[in-house]
């Protein structure tokens, strides 16, 4: 199994090769906005109709897909890596905006589409709330000019206005 560093090289190197248009989301992606994570797995966002070819180019380099739905493939063998599929307009979005680069030179979606995919990935798996607010809380208070219509939008697409504002008290602001 390779190291995180060396699966972020090589995942990269693949994706950008076969010119499939990658982001980082999830752990790596708030490291890049400056919160310190102890992370071992590379999560991405990749259009939806790259779906079949990030698959067989993974598959050929050493990855073993573990779990599939429409949403996500798991990928692990060689490191672990989650891709999450761009199929709506606002995910879609998300991938075509991502332009802060992170570990490698890839790009990180920005801070508003990490706090709706926080909002997501709570309300999916509610055992992640409090961490995921915790993160979100974290963006809230470090990163500056953030475009709250667009939070806003992810808030209201999963009702989690009110809880949107109580993490945005605790951060002070």
């Amino acid at each position: 199994m390779l190291g995180l560093r060396e699966t972020i090289k090589l995942v990269h190197r693949l994706l950008d090769d076969a010119k499939i248009s990658h982001a980082l989301i999830g752990g790596l992606a708030l490291a890049s906005y400056g919160s310190p994570r102890a992370t071992d797995d590379m999560d991405l966002i990749v259009l939806e109709e790259d779906r079949d070819g990030v698959s067989e180019i993974l598959k050929k380099n050493g990855f073993s897909l573990f779990q599939e739905s429409v949403e996500v493939l798991q990928f692990s063998g060689l490191g672990n890596v989650d891709v999450l599929m761009a199929r709506r307009p606002i995910s879609r979005k998300l991938l075509a905006e991502a332009d802060k680069l992170g570990p490698e030179g890839i790009p990180v979606i920005g801070p508003e589409g990490l706090i709706g995919l926080k909002i997501q990935a709570y309300i999916n798996d509610p055992v992640r709330e409090l961490q995921d607010k915790a993160d979100i809380q974290f963006l809230i208070q470090n990163v500056e000019s953030l475009n709250w219509s667009r939070i806003w939008e992810y808030a209201d697409l999963f009702n989690q206005r009110s809880a949107l504002d109580e993490i945005k008290k605790k951060a002070r602001l």
